[in-house]
């Protein structure tokens, strides 16, 4: 699977032992292991394709008002990346 510069999970390796997931929108959070998420879905799986699946059943995913839409994202990306 071509990258296309996402960030996948195999970037994560020896950075992060937990993925962090928020949304001040929903209040959807939760913690996934890195290693479990690499076993379950592959090194090279893209974390925004990742995303896009958790947060497929959020009702704020397809409102219509564009400031009031899911904006799930993984806080501590930025800090490691």
């Amino acid at each position: 699977m071509p990258r296309d510069g996402a960030i996948v999970f195999g970037d994560l390796i020896g950075k992060l032992d937990d993925l962090r997931v928020s949304c001040d929108k929903c209040g959807r959070s939760g913690r996934y292991q890195v290693q479990r998420l690499i076993r379950d879905r592959g090194r090279d799986c893209k974390i925004v394709d990742w995303l896009d699946q958790i947060t497929a059943d959020c009702p704020k995913k397809a409102t219509v008002s564009w400031n009031d839409r899911c904006a799930a994202r993984c806080p501590d990306l930025p800090r490691v990346l």
